[in-house]
């Protein structure tokens, strides 16, 4: 799918980029929304596993040290939309499940390329089984998603099923998708093959998740999905594809949702072709999710990509449109840090590019998780540009990241987090032989059964190294309790997974395990098996144990006050790196306004081992710390501006 290639835009684009152009912009790009691989050609590759072997990256990446190995693919294409579910986890059962394009290295009987196969383990990756479905020998399956069943919320495996659907082809083209469902622990398997309406349905893999009642999978809605441009294709709205358990087999049922979307010049809808869909555990509330601009907006600050949300409480019997147009400028937390237009008005715009993610909580409200950014025109025209920040391309790229959710009488944000690298559509090396593939930061989210907890999980690079793209991404979360009635300060601070710069292709479960105070989120992390950046040679899958949380991490730590998503928000965004660190701690700050601020590094007795105190300006500031003389440890850095308050987490090895 084609995720976010960045196409340069002069002065010729109509949009007046000199005297109107803010000071801390360092021009527009307008993004391709299509939703196919990109087909860019890396004119300049760069080895960045090279890189990573030299003597200034400190050695080879540490494989293992990102997971322990538990299957394989024969090529990487099961990986390229982090919207498709591939990981998900139950709960009752306690299993972990990954669903994804049959073993090269598994040799059943007559196995083909267009076999599936469902991968599981029952102890966080100590152990692992695996079944898998096959083809009838003609059609090849591809791009699955999968989804675990288990409406009795039994803790007998084989009473569960596992169910994949996903495209498939006949080498020649996409004929349809392919709906699966089999007991866990046998190979007894329904697979209904069909076209879904004429060949109009694009690929059926994105957000397939199980509820009490049914499984839930979204595809695009096209006019050709085999068309090669957007008018081409003709992206029309989405199949929202519905399944329902009938002895050992699934029926599955298609309806539509078909938004009226702005259209520009060329007649292509203002629109991502990505449309998510998230339901409550019981089954019965639910929403539709697509990020575009409704032709019916009429501001400025609407005729933006903004979520348009139809929701249902008879689990998809009826959808209705919740809040249509709803102006986020509303939402300070979101005003904060958003660039105004070239007509001064603030335009907060939706994206997709550094992946996105969607979930239901204990009550029934909607999270959506992306990437929020500046709308720059509000030419007809010109919907689809958005302003970059200075810096992007080589320093601090700052894309803030929210959690935008449902409330009882309309919307609401946190903060989640500022990256520190774009998406490397411009440097990527990843690439089938013919076009290059962006890597972005994957953000998704996962939630324990019982809704109360959420877990944001992204990747990205140290801005010191990856030149300002996502060159070397390493895994970081966090998480909020929604059982706390103030939200933002019983939130983790952010925490680091990994360390080896090869987090690419990661996949989160929707489902985090809980056992006692320990929430672990099942991550997949997958590496080309002979560490090239070739797409097309077998693909090793790893399971990182470690992606975990503790109900302590939830409070106040060493009662230094709030970790303050919201709080903070309001002066400014808060960023460190590294994490581990060793010598030296840089403490970088994105002011709305000059600040003075007090950045503290306490251990874990409450004491303060080192403080600065700086009058810092507005905009990007980069403080320095010498953590050479501390010991190894647990600090929590604290930084106080204003009246807001902020601690993360550090580790001193």
């Amino acid at each position: 799918m084609k995720k976010g290639l960045l196409i340069a835009i002069g002065v010729g684009t109509g949009l007046a980029l000199s005297a109107q152009r803010p000071a801390n912009v360092g021009g527009v790009k307008k993004w391709d929304l299509t939703g196919i691989n990109s087909s860019k050609i890396d004119a300049e590759p760069v080895n960045f596993f090279a890189q990573a072997m030299s003597n200034a990256r400190n050695g080879n990446p540490t494989v293992q040290a990102n997971g322990t190995k538990f299957s394989s693919s024969r090529n990487a294409f099961t990986l390229l939309v982090s919207q498709s579910n591939c990981m998900t986890a139950n709960q009752a059962l306690g299993v972990a499940m990954f669903t994804h394009r049959i073993s090269s290295q598994w040799s059943p009987p007559s196995v083909n390329s267009g076999f599936i196969q469902h991968t599981w383990t029952l102890n966080n990756g100590g152990s692992w089984d695996s079944t898998y479905f096959a083809n009838n020998g003609t059609n090849l399956y591809r791009y699955p998603s999968g989804a675990i069943f288990n409406p009795a919320a039994n803790t007998t495996l084989a009473n569960a099923f596992a169910v994949a659907a996903g495209p498939y082809t006949d080498g020649s083209g996409w004929m349809g998708n392919y709906y699966s469902s089999q007991n866990i622990v046998n190979t007894q398997t329904n697979v209904n093959t069909t076209d879904d309406g004429t060949g109009y349905i694009g690929f059926a893999r994105i957000d397939m998740h199980s509820t009490d009642q049914h499984v839930w999978v979204t595809a695009g809605l096209y006019a050709d999905p085999n068309g090669t441009t957007a008018l081409a294709q003709g992206f029309r709205g989405a199949a929202i594809i519905k399944g329902t358990q009938s002895g050992n087999a699934f029926a599955f049922q298609i309806d539509s949702i078909k938004p009226t979307f702005h259209q520009d010049g060329s007649g292509a809808n203002d629109c991502y072709t990505v449309t998510h869909c998230a339901f409550s555990q019981d089954g019965n509330t639910g929403y539709v999710v697509f990020f575009g601009v409704d032709a019916s907006a009429t501001t400025s600050q609407t005729r933006t990509f903004s979520p348009l949300v139809w929701k249902t409480t008879d689990a998809g019997a009826t959808w209705t449109r919740y809040q249509q147009n709803f102006d986020f400028t509303t939402i300070q937390t979101i005003a904060n840090k958003i660039i105004p237009a070239t007509d001064n008005n603030l335009k907060p715009w939706f994206s997709q590019n550094n992946g996105s993610d969607v979930t239901v909580d204990n009550n029934g409200q909607l999270h959506i998780f992306c990437e929020i950014g500046s709308g720059a025109s509000n030419d007809n025209d010109s919907l689809g540009f958005t302003w970059t920040r200075t810096g992007a391309n080589g320093t601090l790229a700052r894309h803030f990241m929210y959690d935008v959710h449902t409330t009882t009488n309309g919307w609401n944000a946190w903060l989640i987090d500022s990256l520190m690298s774009s998406p490397n559509d411009q440097t990527s090396q990843w690439s089938d032989g013919t076009s290059s593939f962006a890597i972005d930061a994957r953000a998704q989210i996962s939630r324990s059964a019982d809704g109360t907890k959420l877990f944001y999980i992204y990747s990205d690079t140290d801005p010191n190294i990856g030149q300002g793209d996502n060159n070397f991404p390493n895994l970081f979360g966090r998480g909020v309790d929604l059982s706390i009635a103030n939200v933002s300060a019983n939130a983790t601070a952010r925490q680091q997974f990994s360390s080896d710069d090869n987090l690419f292709w990661q996949y989160v479960s929707n489902i985090t395990l809980v056992n006692g105070n320990t929430f672990t989120v099942p991550v997949s992390n997958s590496l080309a098996s002979d560490l090239s950046f070739n797409l097309l040679v077998p693909f090793d899958h790893y399971y990182m144990d470690n992606v975990q949380f503790t109900t302590a991490q939830f409070t106040s730590p060493a009662d230094l006050g709030a970790v303050g998503i919201e709080e903070f928000a309001s002066v400014g965004t808060l960023n460190f790196f590294p994490n581990p660190a060793n010598d030296q701690i840089n403490v970088v700050l994105d002011l709305i306004n000059g600040e003075n601020v007090s950045i503290e590094i306490v251990n874990s007795l409450g004491q303060t081992v080192l403080v600065e105190n700086r009058d810092l300006g507005a905009g990007n500031n980069v403080v320095r710390m010498n953590t050479e003389n501390l010991t190894e440890g647990i600090y929590f850095l604290t930084v106080t501006a204003g009246n807001a308050r902020a601690v993360e987490k550090v580790v001193i090895q």
